[in-house]
C-alpha cells in the first residue's frame, strides 16, 4: 500500500481531517461543525478559543476519516495541521493557556486603534496595515490589559503551530503564518525585534520560524493514542489555512492566482518578491513555497454571507447552502435583473467597519412567480462572484502581475453552479484541486515532504495537484455578466457611503449577541450528581462536565425509588436528575445536600413542586422531550387508517389463501382502496410540541393544517403553516381530527357526541394525548354507525384497555398500549434539555 498522510484543517467554521493516498489522492474526509463562545467581561469584543474543544474535534475527525477509507491508523505516515490564519494562542512554560482566540476575536481593538496611527509605516514593513486580529495587536492588549498572564507567557502561537505543539511538544511557526501577526519583517520573512519589544511581551515567546514542510518532530504518543494513529510518525510545520489552501488547489507559481473561498474569500496573487500595496489596502504575505510571496485582497466574510442567505432562504433544507446552489442554478444569468452585494467591493483594512450585505429587487418583476427564491439565490451567487473579480482586478494593479492563471478552492468548489458563475464572471478557465478541502490537503502535502515521501512541496504538488480546469467560461454568458458588472460596480460604489451609519446601527446589535453568547470558561462549583433518568452518551458526558456523576438509568436498574431507598441513594447528592421516581416532602426533608432537581419529563409529576419550594430547591423539567416521537406515531396512525394498513396486513394472514390467486388479489383491491394524505386537511386540537410536529410533517404530505387552540393566535398558528379555526368549524372542515391538548376543565369530553356528531361522516379520529378527551362510549356508538371511517389510539381511560374493550372490537380501531413518547431517542431529547 502506498504512503497515506493526514491533514488537519481547524477553519472558521469546521474542523476537518483528510486522508490522502500519495498514488491514489484524497482517500476520505471528516468534518465537524464548530462555533466560539464570547469571553464574560468584553461586551461581546471577545471570543474565546477552546483548545480542548479543538484537539477533540480534530481527534473525532480523524477517526472518522479513517473509518471511512478502512484503513488502519498504523498506514498514515505522516501529519499536519493548517488553522485559520488569525487564531492565537499564548501559553506559559507548562504549557497552560493564558490566551486562546478565534480570528473573529476583536479584544483588542483598541490597540489597533493606537498603532493605526503608524498604520502606513508599519504596513510598508509588515505587509498589514494595523488589525485588532492580529498578534501584534493581541499582544499589546495582553501585555497592558492583563500584566501577570503576560508575564509569565512562554509561546505565543497561531492556532497551526499550537495544534503541531500539541502533537510534539515542541514550538515552531512557519513564514505563511508569520506574516500574519504583524510582527514580521515581509520582505526578509525575520521577526521584527523592535516590534516584538514594542509590544511589551519579551522576544522570546515568539516561536522560530521554519519552513513548511519541515519535520517538527515525532509524535508523541498521547497524542497518537487520541487521534488513532501510529505513535512517532512525521509531524510537519504546516501553515496558514489559506496559504495550504494554495498548495491544495496547485496556486504555487508566480502569476497564479488563488481563490479560496470558504468561510472568507481571499484572492491571492503570487508573485516573485514582496510587493506593497503604496495605498496599504492590499495585503502582503508569504507563501508556503520559499521565495514567493503574495498579495491579498480580500471580499470578506462571503462563505458567512451565503450561509446567512441560505438559511434565511431555505430554513428548511437539511443543506440550506447547497440548497440554494441547487436554485441558483434554475435562474436565468442576471437573476432577473436581482443584484447582491455580499462582500467588499474591494478590500480596505483601513477601515474597520463590519460587513453589510444588499440584495436590490422590485417586487413589479416575477411577482406571479411561486419559485422565486431562485433569483435571490441567484443574485448572491453572482454578487459572490462579482466580488471576487472586484478584488482580482486590485491585486493584479498593485503586484503588476497579469493573472496566468485562475485557482478555485474550498467548500465552494465543489459546486458547478458555482464554479460555472464564477468562470462566466472572470472570463477565464478556472482551475480546481482534486478536493475541495484544499486547505487540509494543503497540509497533507506538507506531511509528505516532512515524511521523506516527496523532497519538497513543489514536487508534492506536481504529483498530486494535476492541472486541469474544473470550468470553463461560456463567452455569450460572459459577456452578458461584462455588462451586468458594470452596473454592480456603480451600485457598490454608490452604495458605500450609506454603510457607515447602517454599521453604526448593526454593530450595537453584533456585540449585544456576542456578549449574550458569553459563558465562564470553568465552573468553581463541581456538585455531585446522580442521574437515574434514561440519557444518552451526550448528555451524560455534558453532565461530568459540570462535576462527578453517577448514572444509574431505571431502565437498566429496573427500579423505582421512593421513600428510605430513594434517600439512601441521595445521601450528598447535590444535583438529582430524575424520570420516575417519586420524590415527596418526607424525603426531602432528609436531604440537606440537595441544591437542583431536574425531572426528565413534560411535567413533573413525580416531584413535590411545593416541598421543593420549602426547601429552596429548583426544579427543572423537560417540556417537548417526545414531542418528536408522539408526532412521528400520530402521523403514522393518520397514514395506516387512510390506507387500510391493519386491514390489508391481516388480509394476506387470513386462512385459505394461495399463492397466485388472482380472486383474492381482486378482492384486496376492491376491498382495500385508500386515500392518499396529499390534499386533505388535518385538524389539530392544540399547538404545542406535538401540535407543531405533527403540522411540520402532514404538511410535507401536502395536506392542508387547521388548528384550534384558545391559547395560540392566528398569527402563531401561521408559523405552523396552519389555519386557526373556531372548534367547532374545524370538526366540520377536517378529514382527520388529532388531539394535542392537556387535560382542563374546558377539554375534558371534548370529543363527546355533540362533537363527532359535528365531524364529516366518515372522518378519522387520532388521539394521542389523553384519555380523558374522548367519551369512549359516543366513539364507540360514531364508529359501529359510520360517522367515523376509524380511529387510532394511544390512550384509554384505564390502562391497559382489557382485551374485551368495546372498542377493540372495530377492525377500523388502531389501539397501542401509550408507546407514543417511548422512543430510544427520548433519552437524548430529555438529556439535552436538562
Amino acid at each position: 500500500m502506498s504512503p497515506v498522510l493526514l491533514g488537519l484543517d481547524a477553519g472558521g467554521g469546521t474542523v476537518r481531517a483528510l486522508l490522502l493516498d500519495t498514488e491514489r489522492g484524497p482517500l476520505a474526509t471528516a468534518r465537524r461543525r464548530w462555533s466560539h463562545r464570547a469571553a464574560p467581561g468584553t461586551g461581546g469584543l471577545g471570543i474565546d478559543l477552546d483548545l480542548e474543544l479543538t484537539w477533540r474535534l480534530l481527534c473525532e475527525a480523524t477517526r472518522e476519516a479513517l473509518a471511512r477509507a478502512g484503513i488502519a491508523g498504523t498506514d498514515v505516515v505522516g501529519v499536519a495541521a493548517s488553522a485559520m490564519r488569525f487564531a492565537s494562542v499564548v501559553l506559559d512554560a507548562r504549557g497552560n493557556a493564558l490566551f486562546a482566540a478565534p480570528n473573529r476575536d476583536g479584544r483588542a481593538s483598541g490597540v489597533a486603534f493606537e498603532l493605526a496611527r503608524a498604520g502606513a509605516a508599519l504596513h510598508a514593513r509588515t505587509g498589514h496595515w494595523p488589525t485588532p486580529i492580529a498578534l501584534a495587536s493581541r499582544l499589546q492588549w495582553l501585555a497592558r490589559e492583563h500584566p501577570d498572564l503576560a508575564s509569565r507567557a512562554s509561546h505565543a502561537l497561531a492556532l497551526s503551530d499550537w495544534i503541531a505543539w500539541r502533537m510534539t511538544g515542541a514550538a515552531a511557526t512557519d513564514p505563511s503564518q508569520a506574516s500574519t501577526t504583524g510582527l514580521l519583517d515581509i520582505a526578509s520573512c525575520t521577526w521584527a525585534q523592535d516590534l516584538v519589544e514594542a509590544s511589551g511581551m519579551r522576544g522570546s515567546v515568539l516561536p522560530p520560524i521554519r519552513p513548511a514542510g519541515s519535520n517538527l518532530g515525532p509524535l508523541r504518543d498521547d497524542a497518537a493514542s487520541d487521534l488513532g494513529l501510529r505513535r512517532g510518525i512525521a509531524v510537519a510545520v504546516g501553515g496558514a489555512d489559506t496559504q495550504c489552501g494554495l498548495l491544495g488547489i496547485g496556486a504555487t507559481f508566480v502569476g497564479a492566482v488563488g481563490l479560496v473561498a470558504g468561510t472568507s474569500a481571499p484572492v491571492q496573487l503570487v508573485c516573485d518578491h514582496a510587493v506593497i500595496d503604496p495605498d496599504a489596502r492590499a495585503w502582503t504575505e508569504c507563501h508556503l513555497i520559499p521565495g514567493r510571496w503574495l498579495v491579498e485582497s480580500n471580499a470578506g466574510p462571503l462563505g458567512e454571507a451565503l450561509d446567512w442567505a441560505a438559511a434565511l432562504l431555505f430554513a428548511d433544507a437539511a443543506q440550506p447552502c447547497t440548497r440554494l446552489l441547487a436554485e441558483a442554478a434554475c435562474s436565468p444569468v442576471g437573476a432577473t435583473g436581482m443584484l447582491a452585494t455580499l462582500g467588499a467591493p474591494v478590500s480596505d483594512p483601513r477601515t474597520m467597519g463590519i460587513p453589510i450585505a444588499s440584495l436590490s429587487f422590485s417586487p413589479l418583476v416575477q411577482a406571479d412567480d411561486p419559485e422565486r427564491r431562485r433569483h435571490a439565490a441567484r443574485a448572491a451567487i453572482e454578487g459572490a462572484a462579482f466580488s471576487l473579480r472586484a478584488n482580482l482586478g486590485y491585486a493584479a494593479q498593485v503586484a503588476g502581475v497579469a493573472p496566468r492563471a485562475v485557482c478555485a478552492g474550498g467548500g465552494l468548489s465543489s459546486s458547478p453552479t458555482w464554479l460555472g458563475v464564477l468562470a462566466d464572471v472572470l472570463a477565464t478557465p478556472l482551475r480546481v484541486g482534486p478536493s475541495a478541502e484544499s486547505s487540509a490537503l494543503g497540509a497533507a502535502l506538507c506531511a509528505g515532504v516532512a515524511a521523506g515521501v516527496w523532497p519538497a512541496l513543489e514536487a508534492a504538488v506536481r504529483s498530486v495537484v494535476p492541472p486541469h480546469h474544473g470550468a470553463l467560461p461560456d463567452a455569450e454568458r460572459a459577456a452578458t455578466y461584462e455588462r451586468i458588472y458594470g452596473v454592480w460596480q456603480r451600485h457598490a460604489a454608490a452604495r458605500a457611503p450609506s454603510d457607515a451609519p447602517i454599521s453604526e446601527l448593526l454593530l450595537p446589535e453584533l456585540l449585544r449577541a456576542r456578549a449574550g453568547g458569553g459563558v465562564a470558561a470553568g465552573f468553581a462549583v463541581q456538585p455531585r450528581i446522580l442521574a437515574t433518568a434514561d440519557l444518552d452518551a451526550a448528555s451524560l458526558a455534558a453532565l461530568r462536565a459540570l462535576g462527578p456523576l453517577e448514572h444509574a438509568s431505571f431502565r437498566e436498574a429496573m427500579r423505582l425509588l421512593a421513600g428510605s431507598a430513594l434517600v439512601e441513594a441521595l445521601e450528598g447528592v447535590e444535583v438529582f436528575l430524575t424520570e420516575v421516581d417519586v420524590l415527596d416532602a418526607a424525603a426531602l426533608a432528609k436531604l440537606p445536600a440537595l441544591r437542583v432537581v431536574a425531572a426528565c419529563r413534560g411535567d413533573a409529576v413525580n416531584v413535590d413542586i411545593d416541598a421543593c419550594t420549602a426547601h429552596g430547591i429548583p426544579v427543572l423539567y423537560a417540556p417537548g422531550r417526545n414531542a418528536d416521537a408522539v408526532a412521528d406515531l400520530t402521523v403514522a396512525y393518520v397514514l395506516m387508517l387512510l390506507r387500510h394498513l391493519p386491514a390489508a396486513g391481516a388480509f394476506l394472514r387470513q386462512p385459505g389463501i394461495e399463492a397466485g390467486d388472482l380472486g383474492r388479489m381482486g378482492q384486496a383491491f376492491s376491498q382495500l382502496r385508500g386515500r392518499e394524505l396529499g390534499g386533505k386537511t388535518v385538524g389539530l386540537l392544540g399547538l404545542g410540541a406535538v401540535g407543531h410536529g405533527v403540522a411540520k410533517r402532514v404538511r410535507g404530505f401536502g395536506a392542508r393544517v387547521v388548528v384550534h387552540d384558545p391559547f395560540v393566535s392566528r398569527e402563531r398558528a401561521a408559523l405552523a403553516d396552519a389555519e386557526w379555526m373556531e372548534w367547532e368549524e374545524l370538526l366540520a372542515t377536517s378529514d382527520v381530527v388529532t388531539l394535542h391538548a392537556p387535560i382542563a376543565d374546558a377539554t375534558r369530553g371534548i370529543v363527546g357526541a355533540a362533537a363527532i356528531a359535528r365531524m364529516k361522516r366518515g372522518a378519522l379520529l387520532v388521539n394521542t394525548a389523553r384519555a380523558a378527551l374522548v367519551d369512549e362510549h359516543a366513539l364507540a356508538a360514531a364508529l359501529a354507525s359510520g360517522q367515523l371511517g376509524g380511529a387510532a389510539l394511544d390512550v384509554f381511560d384505564i390502562e391497559p384497555p382489557g382485551s374485551d374493550h368495546a372498542l377493540l372490537a372495530f377492525p377500523n380501531v388502531i389501539a397501542t398500549p401509550h408507546v407514543g413518547g417511548n422512543t430510544f431517542e427520548v433519552a437524548a431529547h430529555q438529556g439535552q434539555i436538562v
